[in-house]
């Protein structure tokens, strides 16, 4: 039942399992706005005895239209009377008020009807008692379709603005810039990762991970990456627990410190941002601040008994032992079949 479970949860946090369930739940509750009555909670100061004035007002970004609707107040009770809305008949309102219902104390609800999109102020004789947004289906796909426009957009800014920071980084590797700063590097690598031999492939591979990162280039900075966990797993005593080392690098990267961070600026620059420059000096402090972190919360967890590799090892075997034991008892029939026949061999043989 636990592996179930385990399996379950797995599924679940999964990047398309949350998308689709974020699609399927923002669904929902778009129709459920907008076919619910909405409610708009008054204090019966806002009331006087007879005729009261009730505007709804509903901006769908296109145009504005309102719905004054007559309510006549006899003490605690409210009768809604026909309302009208800019000239237009009774068929076309955005919106309808359904009533008005005591609540305790001295508050008083009013609930109407709208299928409309936009932003919307309720006035009660002038005064406005309450505003928000109003959803429907309509206004969501508009929105997807929008977004999905934008996106395109910005995604062309984006590649135009990424050629151009990566051309000029290949200038810079070119020059040897990227060997320099690797060069410098080094003995940082040699206090990151003092369980990695010297001369071993995955120094190399980690060096041009950290320059090209710092650097910027998070596209060259990738298969640097994936090239040092490779080599990294080949000094792995334990192939299925992550060693030390592997977890630093997996800090380091998700950390993310750069000196440029090309990424951004491409993004400020797509969006049509005057100064794209201004954010390197708070990106570089948060990077560091972050990478720090990372790296010293790595090492430091390293040393405690319940993140330890035996830690790991000893739960991967409980749990296999789990599985096991799970497995043989679901087919107990099998195991007694098996039994059954090696004495059946066994007495053969005598």
């Amino acid at each position: 039942m636990k592996r179930y479970v385990g399996a379950f949860f797995q599924w679940l946090l999964t990047m398309n399992t949350v998308w689709g369930l974020m699609i399927v739940t923002s669904f929902f509750l778009t129709v459920y706005r907008q076919y619910s009555p909405k409610e708009v909670m008054t204090d019966s100061s806002a009331w006087r005895e007879g005729p009261n004035r009730v505007t709804i007002r509903i901006n769908t970004g296109k145009e504005t239209r309102e719905v004054v609707t007559p309510i006549h107040c006899h003490g605690r009770n409210f009768q809604v009377e026909s309302a009208r809305s800019d000239g237009a008949t009774t068929g076309e309102l955005v919106a309808r008020v359904l009533r008005v219902e005591p609540r305790l104390g001295e508050k008083l609800a009013l609930v109407w009807q709208s299928h409309e999109a936009g932003e919307f102020t309720v006035l009660v004789n002038e005064a406005p008692v309450g505003k928000g947004k109003l959803v429907n289906l309509y206004a969501l796909t508009d929105a997807a379709l929008d977004y999905a426009k934008k996106a395109f957009e910005l995604g062309l800014g984006l590649v135009s603005t990424m050629v151009l920071f990566l051309g000029l980084m290949k200038v810079g590797e070119d020059a040897g810039l990227v060997q320099f700063v690797a060069r410098l590097m080094r003995p940082a690598i040699k206090r990151l990762f003092p369980e990695v031999p010297p001369e071993h492939p995955a120094v190399g591979a980690i060096i041009m991970n950290f320059t090209t990162s710092v650097l910027g280039l998070g596209n060259a900075a990738t298969p640097f990456g994936l090239k040092a966990m490779n080599e990294l797993q080949s000094l792995n005593p334990h192939k299925t627990v992550a060693s030390n080392p592997m977890v630093v690098l997996l800090g380091w990267n998700t950390a993310g410190f750069a000196i440029i961070p090309t990424s951004m600026l491409a993004v400020r620059k797509a969006a049509g941002c005057s100064d794209v420059f201004q954010i390197i000096g708070p990106c570089m402090v948060a990077g560091l601040a972050s990478t720090i972190t990372a790296i010293t919360l790595a090492r430091l967890l390293g040393k405690l008994p319940m993140f330890s590799v035996e830690a790991a090892l000893a739960e991967e075997s409980g749990e296999a032992a789990e599985e096991a034991s799970s497995q043989h008892s679901e087919d107990p029939q099998a195991s007694q079949g098996g039994e059954t026949e090696a004495d059946t061999n066994s007495q053969e043989k005598e």
